[in-house]
């Protein structure tokens, strides 16, 4: 078995072994970077006990998924299913690489380090009162004829650290250790992290820089900013996004736009889960920014992943 270790057994072998994006816990703004330039955080412990986490450990106690689960457990003393609190995912530079995960849980390090140092080619370097561990990433393509590598650090041992680069990871223990600025020390998004907050997924951006060429991308890159908000209640799935402008007309601009792709989105008529999200999706200008919301039964939303996996599954198995 490849001894990817902890991207393996965290992303692949827990909730991604379902088919559904990983999951992560309570929000630390002392964690993160000053001058982050997005972050993104999902709550599994928020998550756990509503109908979709519910619905995600179902799935896992499946044959498929719970013997990778096991394997996973064997191999790692890990449970994700109750041992992993919390995922954020930030950077503070522009390109995928320079990102950083936050991976939070109850780990044995010496086991994790014991398995990492089976992987290819594995080299650690020495950080302060840390060991940044790297390994090459067989999963990816060469680039310019060199192998990707995995960089990790573990913190105690309760949080390891991941990213692409030995620079960011070095990077991110210092903010962990407190030797460089956090989130609370420059303010940036306020929102996130906010005592008594329900949300299982929070995200914000200083600004949207996407690589689309086309005119609703073009559009979108006007936002000063956005944030949003996913989260459970009385039997809905309720998320919020906000985008922010400097200027009311470029919001009254968004607005348009967006209702435009609502119409779209609605006409698909033999797309029944697209027109579902259509139906539940609302849309306004606030001022200088614009805010989308959205509000649709826990079972509908529990359908239509049980509905997309059915066709992934489906166009797996014609391809075999």
């Amino acid at each position: 078995m490849n001894v990817n270790f902890l991207k393996t057994a965290f992303y692949a072998y827990g909730l991604a072994a379902v088919g559904l994006p990983a999951l992560a816990g309570p929000f630390q703004r002392t964690d993160v970077a000053a001058e982050a330039a997005w972050v993104v955080h999902v709550d599994c412990d928020s998550l756990r006990p509503t109908g979709i986490g519910q619905y995600i450990l179902a799935e896992m106690e499946k044959p498929e998924a719970k013997a990778k689960l096991a394997e996973a457990q064997a191999m790692f003393s890990f449970d994700p299913r109750k041992q992993l609190h919390g995922l954020t995912l930030y950077s503070t530079g522009k390109v995928p690489e320079e990102g950083v995960l936050l991976v939070y849980g109850d780990f044995d390090p010496d086991r994790l380090i014991a398995m990492a140092s089976a992987a290819q080619d594995y080299q650690t370097t020495p950080f302060k009162k840390h060991v940044i561990h790297n390994w090459i990433d067989d999963k990816k393509k060469p680039v310019k004829g060199v192998m990707p590598r995995v960089y990790a650090a573990i913190q105690g041992t309760h949080i390891i650290v991941f990213a692409q680069q030995e620079a960011r990871v070095a990077q991110a223990l210092d903010v962990l250790d407190g030797a460089s600025p956090s989130l609370t020390a420059s303010g940036a998004f306020p929102q996130m992290g906010v005592g008594g907050s329900t949300s299982i997924i929070q995200a914000a951006a200083r600004r949207l820089d996407l690589p689309d060429s086309t005119p609703h991308a073009a559009i979108l890159r006007l936002a000063k900013g956005a944030r949003l908000q996913v989260g459970e209640g009385q039997g809905k799935i309720k998320a919020s996004l906000s985008l922010e402008t400097s200027d009311p007309e470029v919001a009254q601009q968004m607005a348009t736009v967006g209702q435009g792709l609502l119409a779209l989105l609605k006409l698909q008529k033999d797309n029944p889960g697209s027109l579902k999200i259509a139906e539940a999706l609302s849309l306004k200008q606030d001022g200088a920014g614009v805010v989308a919301t959205l509000a649709i039964p826990t079972g509908e939303v529990v359908e239509l992943i049980r509905a997309d996996a059915a066709r992934k599954a489906q166009k797996q198995a014609e391809k075999e």
